[in-house]
């Protein structure tokens, strides 16, 4: 497609033809930057196709952008609230109670000291559902 030079004075490029000192969000993100409230500096098209519309990517000027700014506590708590939620609601989905995740992340007990265990030295992933299918790989009724 070629698009025109200027559309509502924002230049706009050919995929892959824009210039080095411009970035998308994603781009500014992965460098560790956000647009800092800046205007478009341009746009990029991509043809997707002759019955869709373009595909239009939005430019930003790096020398504009801002770092990124640190979650806050509420806000990583809120993450690590959120993914425990979703963890939960997945082992669900696969047959497996709440109460077991919630018993497999606490103090298994005694009987779980001895070396014959045959997860004696298993040290947990971090992820809940993950721990508890590894625990219960034995159990009646899973099929894998």
């Amino acid at each position: 497609m070629n698009a025109p030079e200027q559309q509502g004075g924002i230049p706009v490029y050919e995929w892959r033809a824009g210039p080095a000192h411009l970035r998308t969000r994603r781009q500014l993100a992965a460098e560790g930057l956000r647009p800092n409230g800046q205007d478009i500096a341009g746009k990029l098209y991509r043809s997707r196709g002759s019955r869709r519309e373009p595909l239009v990517a939005y430019l930003f000027d790096v020398d504009k952008a801002a770092p990124k700014r640190p979650a806050t506590a509420a806000q990583l708590a809120a993450l690590v609230k959120a993914t425990r939620e979703h963890q939960l609601r997945a082992a669900e989905r696969h047959g497996v109670d709440r109460a077991e995740i919630d018993q497999a992340t606490g103090d298994p007990g005694p009987a779980w000291n001895t070396s014959t265990s045959a997860l004696a030295g298993y040290a947990g992933t971090g992820n809940a559902v993950a721990d508890v299918l590894t625990q219960g790989a034995d159990r009646e009724g899973m099929e894998r």
